[in-house]
């Protein structure tokens, strides 16, 4: 992936996965107590972090307020890369050049009233945003929004605040999740 501006890049700061809180809102559900072990089965998704120049695409589900990073979740049998290239093609008619591992977020939901751990696996892509893209399901609005605007938006999983800088700055992949043990 092309280093594009590095936005988030001020003297002196850094941000570390270290910081992340205790109570993670994922893609789905209300936010839950993600130090509380998960006895249930854990549920992958893969997104993809797209970005040129200081724009990055995100996906809307229509009637929400939150954001989270286009894709979903890995059906069994299918590869997270894989998974990730069926979701774009699906949601945006997005083909990618070349996948980049960025990291994961591990967390949990609440659905349905039980709770379920969810992992997150996020990858940078390459993709010229020459062509035109745009959303190819009835419940879903796929936008571009200016990475200076991330801190104003409700993203969810919340740890996409800490990611998404992060990768830009560094492009090293990194774990975000619970370390109780």
């Amino acid at each position: 992936m092309t280093p594009p501006t590095r936005p988030f890049a001020t003297a002196g700061t850094a941000t570390t996965a270290a910081t992340t809180t205790a109570t993670t809102s994922t893609v789905g559900g209300p936010a839950v107590d993600s130090t509380v072990p998960v006895s249930a089965p854990v549920r992958i998704n893969v997104r993809a972090l797209l970005v040129e120049g200081d724009r990055i695409l995100l996906a809307n589900e229509r009637g929400q307020t939150w954001f989270h990073l286009p894709g979903g979740q890995v059906e069994a049998g299918e590869t997270v890369q894989g998974a990730l290239r069926r979701l774009l093609e699906e949601q945006a008619s997005i083909e990618p050049d070349h996948l980049t591992f960025a990291g994961c977020i591990e967390g949990a939901t609440a659905g349905g009233g039980e709770r379920a751990g969810v992992l997150d696996v996020v990858f940078a892509v390459d993709r010229s945003w020459a062509a035109e893209f745009g959303s190819r399901l009835d419940d879903l609005d796929i936008v571009s929004a200016s990475l200076a605007s991330l801190s104003d938006l409700h993203l969810r999983p919340a740890a996409l605040r800490q990611l998404i800088p992060e990768w830009l700055l560094h492009a090293r992949p990194a774990w975000y999740g619970t370390s109780a043990r």
